[in-house]
């Protein structure tokens, strides 16, 4: 059984006691028994009864109806006896003086009602108050909820502060039930938690200290939702002498109401992604079969046709002829295994199975061995290298840097037209060096951030580029694996795009030590 968190209420003040509320009442008729003696042995005042009238006023405020009516016949007692002739004696000789003691009675009477009955109103509408701002603080809290063991604990402070009595909220999980949050200082005995799974298996709420739970202090109540979420909530408010609530269940009523729709919203958020989850992985075999049918087809028909017209027609052909069949079938056998390894490299950023190994590394020898890989695609256009062997060195995994590179500059040729100059530059700044390629095409025609998400082209329809749309994210992917960054932008001297790709400088050799040293 696991706990989140335990939070304390604090107790609402306890209700004096009825004997010291009547007590107090008759001490208060006492003194004002004794300030009318005293006024009236100081001058005459011919309605000294009234001085009887306040302390029956303050028990009707502080106590209610009885003690405020005992006040009112304890003070016409009084009266009689210590200031109505003859003194010293209940009985009453004047008959003016019987309808005097007659009107205080019922002058005190009707004023306790009305001090009583406001009182009573008075603390239903603090308790109103005091209910409606605990759900309003409940309703709060489920609103910023980020799990079940939030919502959980925000539901137990609500019944605690609510009742004033130690709460629990249990739910189950894995078909167990376990208390997740208490508050008020709850704490649940091994009878206790038996009398919660019973209430849950039965789904019928229980009285602490009936059947089936004689030996629980707490009244159970199960929840169960919708989307068959189920949980308990407890309050600790059986065995109370006084206080009970009289409807308990309308406010609990309240409370599970907001407990199972914040179970259940979960629960939809969970469906929720679990289908937007499913949908992305039917969009993602749909975008990866869209941009493969094609351009996986249209190299493998070139090599087949080239193999079969060479081996049905090869002597046919001349030397030139058969050297030209064959250079083709090359180029797109390069394209397709260029493809292929694009989509394995996708595979192994999204699986989290990259391995990387930083060494110092020299950008003429990663632009040199980049312009390798690439020189099929780059077949037609003009190369300008300007990457010299006296940039710094940057720290990066060769083997990652030459790919992402490789792919930048064959996304430059597939979007640069024939005889257009494609340039490799170098530079570093405070802490970071790069590698651009600067090409001559129509550079970006939108926003930068979405040509490197998956499958985008930076031209649509039929008359885009061959390739699967895979070159700049598989670029990103391996340059910020190993602690770069990448970054595109459109020329500001002419038409086409740059592409930097970005990683940290390698730390300066330490100089050698002279012997002397």
């Amino acid at each position: 059984m696991t706990l989140s968190e335990v939070t304390v209420v604090p107790e609402r003040r306890r209700p004096t006691p009825v004997w010291a509320a009547y007590a107090v009442s008759i001490l208060l008729v006492g003194a004002a028994t004794l300030i009318a003696v005293l006024v009236d042995q100081a001058v005459s005042v011919p309605n000294l009864s009234l001085i009887f009238v306040l302390p029956v006023v303050i028990a009707a405020i502080s106590f209610g109806w009885g003690p405020a009516l005992s006040a009112a016949v304890s003070g016409v007692l009084a009266y009689n006896f210590f200031l109505i002739a003859p003194r010293f004696s209940l009985r009453v000789d004047d008959p003016a003086n019987v309808w005097a003691l007659t009107l205080l009675l019922t002058t005190a009477g009707a004023v306790s009602w009305v001090a009583a009955e406001s009182r009573r109103r008075a603390l239903e509408a603090w308790e109103s108050a005091d209910q409606a701002s605990a759900l309003h603080a409940l309703a709060r809290s489920l609103v910023g909820a980020k799990d079940m063991r939030a919502v959980a604990r925000a539901c137990a402070n609500a019944l605690a502060s609510l009742f004033r009595a130690p709460a629990v909220v249990l739910l189950e999980t894995d078909d167990d039930l376990s208390l997740v949050a208490a508050a008020g200082g709850a704490k649940l005995t091994a009878a206790e938690t038996e009398a919660a799974a019973w209430v849950l298996a039965s789904k019928l709420a229980t009285r602490g200290g009936a059947y089936p739970a004689e030996e629980s202090g707490y009244d159970f109540w199960p929840v169960v939702t919708p989307q068959r979420r189920r949980a308990v909530v407890g309050v600790r408010i059986s065995g109370r002498d006084e206080g009970r609530p009289a409807a308990p269940e309308q406010l609990v009523d309240i409370v599970t109401g907001y407990l199972a729709v914040a179970l259940d919203r979960e629960e939809y958020a969970r469906q929720v992604l679990e289908s937007g989850v499913a949908v992305a992985a039917e969009r993602l075999k749909s975008d990866l079969l869209a941009a493969v049918s094609h351009d996986l087809k249209t190299p493998l028909s070139t090599i087949l046709v080239t193999l079969q017209s060479l081996q049905k027609f090869g002597e046919a052909h001349d030397a030139a002829t058969r050297a030209q069949l064959l250079a083709s079938a090359e180029a797109e056998a390069a394209r397709l295994s260029g493809m292929v390894a694009n989509l394995l490299d996708m595979n192994r950023l999204e699986a989290g199975a990259l391995p990387i190994r930083t060494a110092p590394a020299s950008p003429a020898d990663l632009a040199r061995r980049a312009l390798d890989r690439a020189t099929f695609a780059l077949d037609g256009r003009k190369v300008v290298n300007d990457v010299d062997g006296g940039a710094a060195p940057l720290m990066a995994d060769a083997s990652l840097f030459e790919t992402a590179l490789a792919n930048v500059l064959e996304n430059a040729a597939k979007y640069s037209p024939a005889g257009s100059t494609i340039r490799l530059r170098a530079g570093q700044d405070r802490e970071s060096g790069w590698i651009e390629v600067l090409d001559e095409g129509p550079g970006f025609q939108g926003p930068v951030e979405p040509l490197f998400e998956k499958f985008t082209r930076g031209v649509m329809g039929d008359g885009r580029p061959p390739g699967t749309g895979l070159g700049l994210t598989i670029a990103r992917g391996f340059i910020e694996a190993q602690g770069g960054r990448i970054g595109a932008a459109n020329r500001t001297d002419r038409s086409g795009a740059i592409v930097r790709l970005m990683a940290p400088l390698a730390p300066a050799a330490e100089p050698a030590r002279s012997a002397a040293s």
